[in-house]
């Protein structure tokens, strides 16, 4: 069974930024389907206007990245978002409500308002780095 995870927007940049490290690694996993990669409309303004703003050299890796990988666009319901604030500032609300309305396995950011929370009780996901995403699913099949 292949894990749906929900990706932010941090990991598709440093992705896109560096052919090394885990959140590339995450993508290529995408590229492979190996695991089912959902993002939202806010995802992919966010990473349009970083890459447009930080990584210029960067925009054909991201239009061919949209047009390679299977990405899953998904949107969040109202009540979803309603009630996500709670839990996240409200910048970030609306990846969060995106995620917990996808139903996803996993949601992995680099984004310190992801990092530092305790999720416990809170989604029934995990919310983690693509480092820490990755050990656990080695360890799945170790």
């Amino acid at each position: 069974m292949r894990n749906k995870v929900f990706i932010d927007s941090s990991v598709i940049i440093a992705g896109l930024a560096s052919n090394k490290g885990g959140a590339h690694e995450v993508l290529v996993l995408a590229e492979l389907k190996v695991i089912i990669p959902f993002i939202s409309e806010d995802v992919v303004t966010e990473v349009l206007r970083n890459v447009q703003k930080k990584l210029p050299g960067a925009l054909e890796q991201y239009y061919l990245l949209f047009k390679t990988l299977p990405f899953i666009i998904v949107d969040f319901d109202n009540d979803t978002l309603e009630s996500a604030p709670k839990m996240i500032n409200e910048k970030d609300a609306p990846i969060l409500a995106a995620a917990i309305s996808a139903n996803v396995d996993w949601l992995l950011s680099l984004d310190k308002h992801f990092l530092w929370k305790t999720w416990a009780g809170k989604v029934d996901f995990p919310v983690c780095s693509p480092g820490t995403f990755l050990e656990d699913l080695r360890s799945m099949f170790d």
